[in-house]
């Protein structure tokens, strides 16, 4: 997907944290016993937003805390990215926020422009 000229990266947000407690995506890589697993809920995820910014993801994260705005597409209701959230770039790379930076993941939603 493009915009402006730019590549595009997915925002994946899980909208029903409750179904999942006491394991919540924003608890990811903290460490606990009971530590989230994104793998195992991986069809809890929507795809809720794209954000014109090429393939960055410190890019992707700033805006989508910040903005601007007008370089969000919004498909669905969002909160600001945050832990526990997935950014999918155009090559289909998976990444999920971690308290420091990002984890990739090995998973694929199927979205990257070789899919």
């Amino acid at each position: 997907m493009e915009k402006e000229g730019k590549t595009m990266i997915k925002l994946f947000q899980i909208k029903d944290q409750e179904a999942i407690y006491p394991n919540c995506s924003f608890t990811y890589g903290m460490g606990l016993s009971n530590s989230f697993d994104p793998k195992k809920v991986l069809n809890m995820y929507e795809h809720v937003a794209d954000i014109d910014c090429g393939d960055e993801l410190e890019t992707a994260f700033t805006i989508g805390n910040i903005g601007p705005q007008d370089l969000i597409t919004r498909h669905n209701k969002m909160h600001s990215v945050s832990v526990g959230d997935i950014l999918v770039t155009d090559d289909a790379n998976t990444y999920i926020v971690a308290p420091s930076g990002f984890d990739k993941i090995d998973t694929d939603f199927g979205y990257g422009e070789n899919v």
